[in-house]
């Protein structure tokens, strides 16, 4: 049986996603120290970092997502070219959410973090099934900006919905 050395096994595996998931595992409890208190300053704040992870998935749309080099198409000409991956879906939810948050509305910041969980699975779907459409991974730093600001505000919007004073404090035991 033959032995791989570890360049080999590192080029089997991709280790991009786990970087991105212990990136949100790192955030996650920072958020939920900040989301601990609830007073309308806090939840500003937050409304404005989902503001700003909601900009950064539609702008990370306009840059390359085929490769890591310079040449490729955006992820929005992606989603044109391709309709049937619904990775254009990926680019109006953001949208929808931005105007939803603009409304200050305890409904409105629920239909938000309930649309950034469908997103992320709406993600997920777009890029494997233009992958099998395409035939190649689509893989870019621009997708995985993406992909980071999905999760973050999955956390983000949770918090902005919560209205736990005691979020932060650990459980008896």
């Amino acid at each position: 049986m033959a032995k791989l050395t570890i360049i080999e096994i590192g080029n089997m595996f991709d280790f991009t996603y786990l970087i991105i998931i212990a990136g949100v595992l790192i955030l996650s409890p920072l958020a939920i120290l900040i989301a601990a208190r609830t007073d309308k300053k806090t939840k500003g704040v937050l409304r404005v970092s989902l503001l700003a992870l909601l900009t950064i998935q539609i702008a990370s749309g306009f840059f390359n997502w085929e490769s890591s080099s310079t040449i490729g198409r955006s992820g929005i000409a992606l989603a044109a070219d391709y309709p049937s991956s619904l990775l254009g879906l990926f680019f109006v939810i953001p949208l929808v959410q931005a105007l939803l948050l603009l409304l200050r509305k305890h409904w409105a910041n629920v239909t938000t973090t309930v649309l950034n969980f469908v997103n992320t699975v709406v993600f997920f779907v777009g890029v494997i099934s233009l992958e099998k459409i395409q035939g190649i991974e689509v893989f870019s730093y621009f997708a995985l900006s993406a992909i980071f600001a999905v999760l973050i505000g999955n956390v983000v919007s949770l918090l902005l919905v919560n209205r736990d004073k005691n979020l932060a404090k650990h459980p008896a035991i």
